[in-house]
């Protein structure tokens, strides 16, 4: 089950915000080679805030299998502090109804395509809920450019701002890449097409989203 929780409340979840941080450690400083600030192992930046909002599925074992963080792009966004060139103009990067998402993991402890689409549907599809609930229109993200493809396959309403741009030293650099802003539209529509894309279904009780800590049911079809 995807948890939601505000970062003003993280004293109160040290032991899993814990297990979040020593993921992002793991997938982006380790194993992607990014330059991040991490100490002790733990992966933490500015976007941290108490006005962040995580979305954790952690499994049985106590296995992260995917998370995101979400910010409001008014107060805290990446594009906008550092990609703003990677919108080719005439969007505004920092707006009340969008959000960022940044961080995103999908890492499922069986590594199967269909343990992997189940993963990123819950996780997306939990996002997608919270923001269609707070009448956020979209999400915004930094990706590498060649996983829009994939974006656009669990919600193909995904459109790029502008065109893709080398980062880190670009492509075969340790690190680099390319890389492109994107936006999730959050709709009805949206939300259908990733329950379907990892075969999902959802019964929420009717205050399921009443307050942002309240964790979406998404669940695998029995």
């Amino acid at each position: 089950m995807v948890q939601v929780i505000e970062g003003k409340d993280r004293a109160h979840h040290a032991g899993l915000f814990e297990t979040l941080f020593r993921a992002r450690y793991e997938t982006f400083v380790v194993n992607r080679r990014w330059s991040l600030p991490a100490r002790n192992g733990l992966e933490i930046d500015q976007y941290d805030t108490d006005q962040a909002v995580y979305f954790v599925d952690i499994d049985e074992v106590g296995h992260l299998q995917g998370a995101v963080r979400l910010t409001p792009t008014t107060v805290a966004s990446l594009t906008a502090d550092y990609y703003p060139h990677l919108s080719d103009g005439g969007t505004a990067l920092r707006d009340p109804f969008v959000y960022e998402g940044t961080r995103y993991i999908a890492s499922p402890r069986e590594k199967t395509a269909e343990s992997n689409r189940v993963v990123k549907a819950r996780i997306l599809g939990a996002m997608t809920e919270w923001a269609w609930s707070y009448g956020i229109r979209h999400i915004q993200t930094v990706i590498d450019a060649p996983l829009l493809r994939s974006f656009k396959k669990v919600n193909s309403q995904t459109f790029a701002l502008g065109s893709a741009h080398p980062y880190g030293g670009g492509k075969g650099v340790p690190g680099g890449g390319t890389c492109m802003a994107i936006r999730l539209p959050v709709t009805e529509r949206a939300i259908t097409e990733i329950r379907s894309y990892g075969a999902l279904e959802y019964s929420p009780a009717p205050e399921a989203f009443a307050y942002p800590n309240a964790a979406p049911q998404f669940r695998d079809v029995a």
